[in-house]
This record gives C-alpha cells, sequence and structure tokens, in this order.
C-alpha cells in the first residue's frame, strides 16, 4: 500500500544546535576517553606496547566503518540507485570524515616498533623473512599510508562536495560527473582498502598472509557500516529530524544490507579457514592455531556465532526488518560482535592468553568519540538530505516488493 509522499520542506533536515550539542558531547568523550587510554598505556609501564596494541583495534574498526561507506558511495551512482538517495548525505559524511582518521593513524605509526615485528632491525632476516624486508620497511609503510589516505581523501571529498554543490545550483552535469567517475573510484578504494588491511593487520604476524584478508577486513566494516547508519538515522529522526522523509521502507533497505553482508562476512570467513585447514601447511595454519588455544579458542567460537550465526537468523525474516526497535538490537549487536572479531584477529599477538582490559574500552570510546565528532562537525556544514538531487522525489516514493 502506498505511503504518503513527504515534501522535502515539511520536517527538518538540517542539524542545527543539536549538532553542536553532538559534536560538543562526543569530542569531549573521545579527547576524555583518549586520554584515559594514555593513562592506562603509561601506567603498565611496557613502553606503550599494550596501547599500542589497544589502540590499533580501535583505530582499525572505526577506519573500516568509514571505508565501508567510500565503497558504498560509488556503487550508488553505478547502480543509479534512487532508494538511497535520502540518506546518501549520511553515507557521504562518513567518508568524507577519513581525514580526521589520517590524523587518527599517527600513533599507529609511532609505535610500530611496538606493534609489528618486522619494525625491529634484523628481526625479518633472523627469521628468514628477508625477502620481504624492503616492503616491510617503515619508510615503505609510511608512504603507503600516506597514499592511502591521499586516495580515499580524494574520492570522499570528490562525493561530498560536489553533492553539497548541488545542493545550491541543481546542476544535473554534477550527478553525471559522479556517475562517470564512480567505476573509477570504487577500483582506487578496492585496491588501497585491501592493501591498507595488509599493512595494518595481517602484517601484525609477518609470517602469515592470506589473499582473502583484505575482503575479511572489508567485509566486516561494510556491515558496521550499515549498522552504524541504522543508528544514526534513528538518532536524528529521534531528534525530530527526517521524521517524514525516511520511511519504513528505507529502513527495510538497512535491514536487508546488514542481513546480506553478515551472510557475505560469514562465507569469506568460512572460506579463508577452509582453505588453510584443507591445505595444512605449518606456516599458513599457525595464524588459527594462536588463536584456539589459552583462551583464545573461546572468543573464536563467540566471534562465530555473534557475527554469522545469531545476526543471520535474527535479520532472515521481514518483521524484523521492518520493526524500529528490532533493527536496532541487530545494528548495536553487530557493532559488537566485528570489534570482538577485530580483537580476536590483532589481540592474541599481543599476548597469547586471553585478555582484556579497561584500557581496550576507553580505547574504544576515545577513538570513536573523535570519529563521531568529525561526522558530526561534517554533518553540520549542509542539509542532512540531497535536496536538489534529481532522483530525490524517487528516493522519496520508495516502497519495498
Amino acid at each position: 500500500m502506498a505511503h504518503n509522499v513527504p515534501s522535502i520542506n515539511d520536517t527538518k533536515i538540517t542539524m542545527g544546535g543539536f549538532g553542536q550539542k553532538v559534536l560538543s558531547i562526543s569530542a569531549i568523550i573521545g579527547v576524555v576517553g583518549l586520554a584515559a587510554t594514555i593513562g592506562l598505556g603509561f601506567a603498565e609501564g611496557d613502553g606503550f606496547r599494550h596501547f599500542g596494541y589497544s589502540y590499533l583495534i580501535n583505530f582499525a574498526f572505526f577506519l573500516s566503518i568509514s571505508l565501508g561507506a567510500l565503497v558504498f558511495l560509488p556503487i550508488m551512482y553505478l547502480t543509479k540507485s534512487s532508494w538511497s538517495i535520502v540518506v546518501r548525505r549520511m553515507i557521504e559524511v562518513v567518508a568524507a570524515v577519513l581525514p580526521v582518521m589520517a590524523v587518527m593513524a599517527v600513533p599507529v605509526i609511532i609505535l610500530a616498533s611496538q606493534i609489528y615485528g618486522w619494525a625491529t632491525p634484523g628481526e625479518l632476516e633472523s627469521h628468514g623473512m628477508g625477502h620481504k624486508a624492503v616492503f616491510l620497511s617503515k619508510p615503505w609503510f609510511i608512504f603507503r599510508w600516506v597514499l592511502y589516505f591521499v586516495v580515499w581523501t580524494a574520492v570522499s571529498w570528490f562525493y561530498w562536495r560536489n553533492s553539497v554543490k548541488q545542493d545550491e545550483d541543481g546542476d544535473l552535469k554534477l550527478t553525471r560527473r559522479l556517475e562517470n567517475y564512480s567505476g573509477f573510484c570504487l577500483l582506487a578504494s578496492a585496491l588501497t582498502i585491501a592493501l591498507a588491511a595488509f599493512d595494518l593487520l595481517m602484517s601484525v604476524d609477518y609470517v602469515w598472509f592470506s589473499t582473502m584478508f583484505g575482503v575479511y577486513y572489508w567485509a566486516g566494516g561494510f556491515v558496521s557500516f550499515f549498522a552504524v547508519l541504522t543508528l544514526m538515522t534513528m538518532g536524528l529522526q529521534n531528534s525530530g529530524r527526517l521524521t517524514k522523509i525516511i520511511s519504513p521502507e528505507h529502513f527495510h533497505d538497512y535491514g536487508k544490507l546488514m542481513f546480506g553482508f553478515t551472510f557475505f562476512w560469514g562465507y569469506i570467513a568460512f572460506s579463508q579457514y577452509m582453505l588453510y585447514w584443507y591445505a595444512n601447511v605449518p606456516e599458513e595454519t599457525a595464524w588459527y592455531l594462536l588463536r584456539f588455544q589459552n583462551g583464545w579458542g573461546n572468543v573464536g567460537w563467540v566471534t562465530l556465532f555473534a557475527t554469522f550465526c545469531l545476526p543471520f537468523l535474527g535479520l532472515i525474516s521481514r518483521f524484523a526488518k521492518r520493526r524500529r526497535k528490532i533493527l536496532a538490537f541487530w545494528a548495536v549487536w553487530i557493532i559488537v560482535a566485528q570489534w570482538i572479531n577485530l580483537y580476536w584477529v590483532v589481540m592474541p599477538e599481543f599476548s597469547h592468553s586471553f585478555t582484556i582490559s579497561l584500557m581496550d574500552l576507553t580505547g574504544f570510546i576515545g577513538v570513536g568519540g573523535i570519529w563521531f565528532a568529525g561526522i558530526t562537525k561534517l554533518a553540520t556544514g549542509a542539509p542532512l538530505v540531497p535536496v536538489k538531487d534529481p532522483r530525490l522525489d524517487e528516493s522519496l516514493r520508495f516502497e519495498n516488493a
């Protein structure tokens, strides 16, 4: 049954004073969280080694969400998606915050010698890995990260700035420009994300390798991005914004995307594990062996059920996808589960026995607070909806079959 089509003018479409309030709160929480994490790291007395691993997990997690948005933007233009026009501005700001994440990457680079074994002089040669010494060297590591963020910033701001510009003049040529360059933007984003996943996380164990790891990391960030988008939309509607513009039909698609990419993440995770189990090569299976011993195996099982089995069952029905409270529950669940997954990927390299500390949680609050403050700052600079997009009316009328 068709729902009433709203006018773009009959609801709040800017952040206004609410945005400034959220920005202030997020920034304060982020600064306090980071300060607490640094204090706890100093108290450890290990040269900030534990801090480095805790920070790495949380930086990689929030970075993956923005990278999920970065990939979804060109997909929207390539497919000429109409349903997502009303939520595209939120997607744009989640991606456009990547310059903030570039600054947040500095501690990872500074603490590289505490996090990555290859950053210690002579380490690779002593383990027969001298052939990796050129690629896994700090100057090349820094160069690649500068390159990644240059590409990501260029792509995300290309979409953000042209979209905001269209709000002013309604020029249809801007839409065609974004569509024409989206194939290149998608390719550039995909390649750099895969390489960044190798550098950021896979090289923590410089012996192990997986050609699927880039997709594994991206898939987790992609499903987390849709979970965050769901909660952001609900938060805005609870503040009285976008209440008539974003309908249950759009939330239904949020649910479908969370469901679909939960399955995709599970498929990639299983495929990666199955290939190593089948080949049974010691230097490859050692990575999994470490993560199924000394308490880490329990975390692995939690990861399996929390990131795949339970959300797959919870989101499979149409009923769940169209109920705000149920959808919000699974969105929070997915975010927590994917964080646990990254914790299981990274932390066994710090401690071979299962451990979790307050520092890991304050790091989440600190990095997440700064990340969200950056998103909020961008969101206050333009309407929350691309008001002059040529397919906006089609998006407002969108209905699921």
